[in-house]
């Protein structure tokens, strides 16, 4: 998949592949454009093409909320599809490599699929494709696995893509929000541990 990816990077030129160039690409493809859109995200993890790339392309073509919501369709297809190729073909040779190694992650997930998914989407910094194959190899269930996967989207597929949105129009005050809602969203994690801190010592 790797050289793949690195094949297609080469074809196409890396300098033509910026959102400004995805954005003409997909709506040379006139009332097509969104399905397009949607098949490019549902086939990406296939060549682990940078999503947050592709959200900000979205965030361009089509504006803050229906790029949003075709970010959420494509997206969770192809988190989908990641989690179902990776169950199928890598479950077994995982357990053969690592044995009982894996079994406390696996049981913990499992127990606590839901909230560890949904956790995990929310973090930006975390590989998106690595968390659906990761999925598709522990004990957690599809039923709680996609759920979790598209409602913990949704803050970083709307920040992406007014973050696109924001770039028609640079250093103006929608640019300085949309910047604003990516450090938040990257600082989550650390508002989160600190709060929970913060919970804990009040307990005590």
């Amino acid at each position: 998949m790797l050289s793949i990816g690195f094949m297609t990077v080469r074809s196409f030129g890396i300098d033509r592949l910026t959102p400004a160039a995805f954005r003409d690409f997909i709506l040379s493809f006139g009332t097509w454009a969104p399905l397009l859109y949607i098949f490019l995200y549902t086939v990406r993890p296939l060549f682990l093409f940078p999503a947050s790339l592709l959200s900000i392309s979205g965030g361009i073509t089509f504006g803050p909320w229906w790029g949003t919501l075709y970010d959420l369709i494509g997206a969770s297809l192809g988190a989908y599809l990641s989690f179902g190729l990776s169950r199928a073909l890598g479950r077994g040779t995982v357990e053969k490599w690592f044995g009982r190694r894996i079994h406390k992650l696996d049981n913990f997930v499992a127990e606590n699929g839901f909230r560890t998914i949904l956790f995990l989407r929310l973090i930006p910094m975390l590989s998106f494709d690595a968390i659906s194959y990761g999925g598709g190899l522990s004990k957690i269930r599809f039923c709680h696995f996609a759920p979790a996967t598209t409602i913990g989207m949704i803050p970083g597929a709307f920040t992406f893509n007014f973050l696109g949105h924001s770039l028609h129009d640079v250093f103006s005050p929608t640019f300085y929000v949309a910047v604003g809602l990516v450090l938040l969203l990257v600082l989550l994690p650390v508002i989160h541990k600190s709060f929970k801190g913060r919970r804990h010592k009040d307990v005590v």
